[in-house]
């Protein structure tokens, strides 16, 4: 696929993710994007509101980041998903300031999705894993599920 339609794809990718409302989060951006693999990270994680009172990532900052990669993971194959599955393992607790995840998609069906996520900080420390099923919602037209 030559350079231009993959621009143009990207460009679908990101303009489906913002009407959906999955890059709400200003802290979050995408860094690397292909057909069924990413990488966004997350910035300028406070304290009371991300940070518990150790000083540490709360595990509700996690699982958000990782439920955004999923559904712009599913976005990038040209599908909307929703969770039907989720199993995360928190490995390290971790006082950050910058934390980014990265996904792939396993299995691209007519109806489900398997993708496998990870969590990791500004250090490369692993600090989540998650492997879910998504169940796919509705097709998105101009994204293609290969590119």
């Amino acid at each position: 696929m030559s350079t231009e339609n993959v621009s143009g794809i990207l460009f679908l990718v990101q303009s489906a993710c913002l009407e959906r409302r999955f890059l709400d989060d200003p802290a979050l951006s995408i860094e690397q994007l292909n057909c069924g693999q990413i990488r966004i990270s997350s910035f300028s994680l406070t304290a009371g509101t991300d940070l518990d009172h150790r000083g540490k990532v709360r595990s509700s900052v996690i699982y958000r980041l990782l439920e955004s990669v999923l559904q712009i993971s599913a976005v990038s194959v040209g599908v909307e998903a929703e969770t039907l599955n989720f199993c995360c393992n928190i490995v390290k607790y971790t006082a950050a300031e910058k934390l980014y995840a990265v996904c792939k998609i396993c299995h691209c069906g007519r109806m489900t999705l398997v993708a496998e996520a990870e969590v990791y900080d500004e250090n490369d420390t692993l600090l989540a894993t998650v492997l879910t099923t998504l169940f796919v919602v509705e097709t998105i037209k101009d994204i293609p599920r290969k590119w």
